[in-house]
């Protein structure tokens, strides 16, 4: 699918470049190899058209996985040019081909426009025109963006002068003295954060030569002291780790430097999500960054083995969304404005939100009397807790002593904490009223909106994964209310007051198909449709071009089925370049009848049908069109549970990349969740076949469950929506103010029964009485009543249903369980049944659903005790488990006996404040949603922390005096030269019996090591740095005997020199038994890279031991100085796209090669003794290796690399 999609990407960015749509591209093609993207770029400025290679590394894994590699054919490409390839290569991870060729041509053209204006060549640097960082060193601020392999020069033995600098000479071996001072600064820093509470680790960079990585701070739940009400509803347990990720895209800038920064210009990045160790794995951190791309995976997503618990992925929170968005944009800014005008972080959250300043004299009279927004907050339960409460910018050290990284992580988890007292939009303190369950915005109506358009709302992967059924049971009510109440069928003429559902999406830009007949008659594209399966082609003729830019592949668009109101709806995924043959990939059908799957009609192989675009801005169609648009959009919406079953196999990818979920009905399922702001959680699981999804597998809500309700599912609002829930919570503290009587048992239930289509609406804003369906006998109000049988009269069951087609439920029926205040006096009626005209006296609390899943009047029985995995069920309740219930106003159930409310069903801010008989006005805070058991958990943190980051937190001046008497010389990836634990493939069980290669034997001290090389550039640096990531991936989780080659990353200090061991060799080859007689286990190859790399081969030689020449009988390809004799490691053979994996897959078939003769060895009697003592060998030289490389090279004809000997030196 993925090489589908590049292909026809390519076809549709040529057309666009064809008609001049990409500024600078004349043309794109396909190139002569697989993956190959040709780019023609002109510009004035340039004395000819350049033809720009774009080469996908990984086209089958296009375009999430893949990145695009740039070279150019000529060598007399202007510097400015391939300055800018280079910088935006790092740039192209992810994208699509048009998206690559625009970014490219943008790069280009403000390259040549600076170097026109400054009249000659400048160094280029990442940063974007007015940006004003462009006035600091650029030596000391340039980075890539691409976190995923740390790629950071100077990690890899390269000192940063020479890292940028391609003519700087002499190697260097020891940092700077200023890096070292950053280092120091910065460790000292970390363990001030390590002193505070917080576990730390270095995910990635922060070696002895850079200050740039990715750094994680966390805290395990357990200690922040959170309810289990709260861990619910915020998804995370106990045992989890909230975890804190901070990219340095800049070196390391302490607090104090900061400060004099303008706060654009120091780059550095946030996450906040959760993880099961007190550290995220170094791919999963680093994806985390790169969570705005559609369809990121975890590298785990294919793997059939479990992760490692070094490779703990790292998960989103309810919040991660609100809280990175306001870290990202704001924290430094807040930062700032505290140090300048010593406020709290309210008050400078305030400044910001409002643009203001304050004066000395508003600055000394807001700090005097604080303001609501601008106190510190500090809660009761929490007080003598540090952690949630220290605040390091008022430590009273002078700034040169404070930790940034601190007060980062100070501020992220007290808003985590505290996440339902901020807004999720500006940021700003709630008004104070109630406790909410989850966070939510301020009463700001742009807050509001932003809350559903922006994703700054439910999580909806969260929503799906923790409550399926909810979410379905929303959608349901959704369909229903888009339903015309009197229409029998979708041909009658409908209008507005028809429909029950109040209020449509508005301003979300969702693009649907007008499938209304005027519309299909006016602008539908006419077209010959031919059925092959699920691959529909479409005939087009005639002048219809209008709409050609639509027609790309990915579009959406829908056929109308002959004779039948209904649809079938595909993507595009292939357009001729002309336009008249276009070819759809259907993936759902619409209408009457609606299966649950897109099965086209087999009788139609070939019809003419009026093509129709989702190319219409859903506000602006009629009512009756938009609510019928909207019921076949939803019709193609897959079941929940099967986006919930996708979101299982790639956690880290957005639930809107799933195949077959049109933009539409993931734009539709958006609002759907979002405008629902209450906290409907699922009581009940209905009957099932399959095993308990993850949702159901971790809730045990039993203890929530009505007993006597049998045929019912029930749900329970944990909260309704904010601003009711607080304008109930007034109104109740309010009567039982001036009416003491009603302290004793403030509330009372009472049933409401409606139509299903109604319940869309009365979720979303509540019970009131705008619309009049059945009369007012008793007057104006909203009806209950204390009988089921009473209520369940005005479900209307006589009436039509048409649930939606996708759904598990199928739900039939509602009806809800009401709280309402109890000051019957003041009703409207209270008999024969209540009737409440204040809109504010009632909460729904319980709906209870009737599904058609097992049919009518059966009971829906939970789910199964063994896939519940938390507290269990009350088995034998007593009177303590159910809520009071004034005597003589009980509420009836079924058979007409009074229902218990069990106590955990209500929300705990309406309890009693001393016990089930006192008032249940009281105010709560923080407190309510903390642990008795608060401190004991203190010290329940066992998770023992890795050695690299109980070293990172060492002070430099620690030696250890065990330490042997060699020098240390700093690996690429933290270790010194030596012994060191092996890697998790070399431990897998069972590999003694099929190999007698050790991993980490080979003593690298006996084998000459190169210096950094002081030509290195960006582009091959960064090439290399992918390259060794990958291959320590693979390495990591393949075994030693299978794999055939080993590394050993962490000796590996210079980039552009490795060491490779081939091993493990096949019994019955000669090589085979000449090394067992020899008793050596291993080849080792060194393999070195020249600066042009990937754009010229590497050079690759044996070291050890020696192999009989070829004019003696041998063979295997190795020459007579020990170099490998292959064209493939020529400028012949060699291409940008080989992978230095498949180099060394390819190297050693060469020596397993029969052909002409088998390789052997000089010598079988080499060891006599320690196989590590170099005086045992007698290794090919450099010199020699040089020389038969050219020599063999020349013989064959193939042509000798220009810069070989420079890149076999390294000098």
């Amino acid at each position: 699918m993925s090489v589908r999609r590049f292909r026809s990407d390519v076809s549709a960015a040529a057309e666009k470049a064809a008609s001049g749509g990409i500024p600078g591209v004349t043309s794109i093609s396909r190139g002569d190899s697989d993956g190959e993207v040709v780019v023609t770029y002109r510009h004035a400025n340039l004395p000819r058209d350049i033809r720009i290679q774009a080469l996908a590394q990984d086209a089958s894994e296009y375009p999430d996985g893949n990145m695009f590699m740039l070279f150019t054919e000529g060598d007399d490409t202007p510097a400015a040019v391939t300055d800018a390839m280079a910088k935006a290569q790092d740039y192209l991870i992810g994208t699509r081909v048009c998206q690559m060729a625009t970014e490219l041509a943008r790069r280009i053209e403000d390259a040549l426009t600076r170097f026109q204006e400054d009249g000659d060549d400048v160094e280029m640097t990442d940063m974007e025109d007015g940006d004003d960082a462009a006035q600091y060193d650029a030596e000391e601020h340039e980075s890539g963006d691409d976190e995923d392999y740390d790629l950071d020069s100077e990690i890899f033995g390269l000192a940063p002068s020479q890292a940028r600098s391609p003519t700087s000479t002499g190697p260097v071996s020891s940092p700077s003295a200023s890096a070292q001072a950053m280092r120091r600064r910065l460790k000292r820093d970390l363990r001030q954060v390590k002193e505070a509470g917080y576990k730390v680790s270095a995910i990635s960079g922060l070696s002895q030569y850079s200050s740039r990585g990715i750094l994680s701070m966390s805290i395990r739940v357990d200690r922040l002291g959170l309810s289990d009400e709260a861990l619910e509803a915020w998804d995370v347990d106990e045992t989890d780790y909230i975890v804190l990720l901070v990219r340095f895209e800049d070196p390391y800038t302490p607090l104090e430097q900061i400060a004099g920064l303008p706060a654009s210009q120091y780059r550095v990045g946030f996450r906040i999500g959760k993880c099961d160790r007190y550290k995220p794995g170094a791919l999963h951190a680093s994806l985390a960054f790169q969570s705005g791309r559609a369809g990121v995976r975890e590298a785990t997503e294919t793997s059939d083995e479990d992760p490692t618990p070094a490779d703990a992925p790292f998960r989103k929170l309810l919040i991660s969304n609100s809280l990175d968005q306001f870290m990202n944009e704001s924290f430094l800014s807040l930062l700032k404005l505290r140090a300048a005008h010593g406020c709290s972080w309210d008050q400078a959250n305030d400044m910001l939100v409002s643009n203001a300043s304050w004066t000395a004299e508003e600055r000394e009279l807001n700090l005097k009397t604080g303001s609501a927004s601008g106190a510190l907050h500090v809660d009761p339960a929490s007080e003598d807790h540090e952690i949630l409460t220290h605040d390091h910018l008022q430590d009273t050290e002078p700034a040169a002593g404070r930790s940034f990284p601190l007060i980062a992580m100070q501020f992220a988890m007290r808003r985590f904490v505290k996440c339902t007292e901020f807004c999720l939009r500006c940021h700003r303190r709630l008004e104070k009223g109630f406790e909410a369950l989850r966070p939510y915005v301020c009463s700001d109506p742009l807050c509001l909106f932003q809350y559903m358009t922006m994703g700054l709302g439910p999580n909806i992967e969260h929503e799906i994964r923790t409550e399926p059924y909810a979410v379905d049971l929303l959608v349901g009510l959704c369909y229903s209310a888009i339903q015309p109440r009197s229409s029998q069928g979708r041909s009658q003429p409908i209008v507005a007051s028809q429909y029950p559902i109040r209020d449509f999406p508005v301003g979300l830009r969702i693009q649907v198909p007008n499938i209304s007949r005027e519309a299909i008659a006016a602008n539908g594209l006419k077209a010959r449709v031919r059925a092959d399966g699920q691959r529909f082609c479409l005939y087009f003729e005639g002048e219809q071009w209008t709409h050609k830019h639509f027609l790309q592949p990915n579009q959406w668009l829908a056929l109308p089925i002959p004779g039948q109101d209904s649809f079938q709806h595909g993507v595009v995924v292939y357009a001729s370049p002309n336009f008249t043959y276009v070819e759809v990939q259907i993936m759902a059908r619409s209408g009457v009848p609606a299966p649950a799957a897109a099965t086209p009609d087999p009788t139609l192989d070939e019809y003419i049908a009026a093509v129709v675009l989702y190319n219409t801005d859903l506000d602006t169609l009629e009512t009756a069109v938009k609510a019928s648009v909207m019921s076949h959009v939803l019709d193609t919406l897959p079941p929940i549970p099967d986006i919930e079953a996708w979101l299982e196999r790639c956690p880290q990818s957005s639930w809107r990349s799933m195949e077959g979920l049109s933009p539409a009905a993931a734009g539709l399922l958006q609002w759907i969740v979002s405008s629902n702001r209450s906290c409907i959680r699922q009581v009940d699981c209905p009957p099932r076949e399959h095993e308990a999804t993850s949702g159901e597998a971790k809730r045990n809500r039993q203890h929530e469950r009505i007993p006597g309700m049998d045929g019912w599912m029930q749900f329970r609002f944990a909260q309704g929506s904010p601003d009711k829930e607080l304008r109930f919570n007034r109104a109740l503290q309010e009567v039982v103010a001036r009416k003491p009587s009603a302290a004793q048992n403030p509330t009372i239930f009472a049933w409401h029964g409606s139509h299903l289509s109604n319940w869309h609406s009365i979720v979303r804003s509540g019970l009131d009485f705008q619309d009049v369906r059945n009369g007012r006998v008793c007057g104006n109000g909203v009806y209950f009543s204390r009988d089921f049988y009473t209520s369940l009269g005005y479900l209307d069951v006589c009436a039509r249903r048409q649930w939606w087609p996708n759904s598990v439920l199928k739900v039939d029926n509602c009806m809800s369980l009401n709280e309402i205040i109890n000051a019957p006096d003041e009703f409207v009626s209270s008999s024969p049944h209540y009737v409440v005209s204040q809109l504010d006296w009632h909460q729904c609390r319980y709906l209870f659903v009737q599904t058609q899943t097992k049919g009518k009047g059966r009971r829906h029985e939970p789910a199964p005790a063994s896939k519940l995995s938390t507290k269990p069920a009350d088995t034998n309740p007593t009177a303590d488990s159910f809520h009071p219930q004034a005597k003589g106003l009980e509420i009836h159930g079924p058979e007409g006996n009074p229902l218990n409310i069990p106590l955990a069903a209500i929300p705990s801010r309406i309890l009693p404040a001393s016990g089930a008989g006192s008032s249940g006005g009281g105010q709560l805070t923080l407190h309510s949603l903390m642990k008795p058991s608060f401190f004991q958990a203190l010290n329940n943190d066992n998770d023992e922390e890795d050695v690299e980051d109980i070293e990172l937190l060492s002070s430099d001046d620690e030696v250890d005096q065990d330490s042997p008497d060699v020098p240390i010389t700093p690996g690429i990836f933290g270790g010194p030269h030596g012994a060191r634990p092996l890697t998790p493939a070399s431990q897998a069980s069972g590999e003694g019996v099929m190999t007698d290669f050790v991993p980490g034997s080979l003593d690298l001290l006996t084998i000459a090591r190169m210096p950094p090389p002081s030509f290195a550039n960006e582009m091959a640096t960064r090439t290399l740095g992918r390259e060794l990531k990958k291959l320590q991936t693979l390495q990591a989780k393949t075994p030693v005997h299978e794999l055939g080659w080993y590394i050993d990353f962490d000796s590996t200090d210079n980039l552009f020199q490795w060491i490779v061991e081939l091993h493990s060799f096949d019994p019955s080859l000669p090589l085979a038994q000449d090394m067992k007689c020899a008793g050596i286990t291993s080849v080792v190859l060194e393999v070195r890279f020249g600066k042009d790399f990937p754009m010229s081969p590497p050079f690759v030689r044996v070291i050890r031991p020696r192999f009989l020449p070829l004019m003696n009988g041998g063979g295997g390809h190795v020459t007579a100085g020990g170099a490998m004799c292959m064209e493939l490691l020529t400028n012949s053979g060699w291409s940008p796209a080989n992978s230095m994996e498949s180099v060394l897959l390819q190297v050693r078939m060469a020596l397993c090669s029969l052909d002409p003769k088998p390789a052997r060895l000089q010598n079988t009697n080499i060891i006599t003794g320690d196989n590590n003592r170099k005086a045992n060998w007698n290794d090919y030289q450099i010199g020699e290796a040089i020389d038969a490389y050219i020599r063999a090279t020349n013989a064959h004809g193939w042509k000798v690399p220009e810069d070989l000997r420079r890149t076999a030196t390294g000098v």
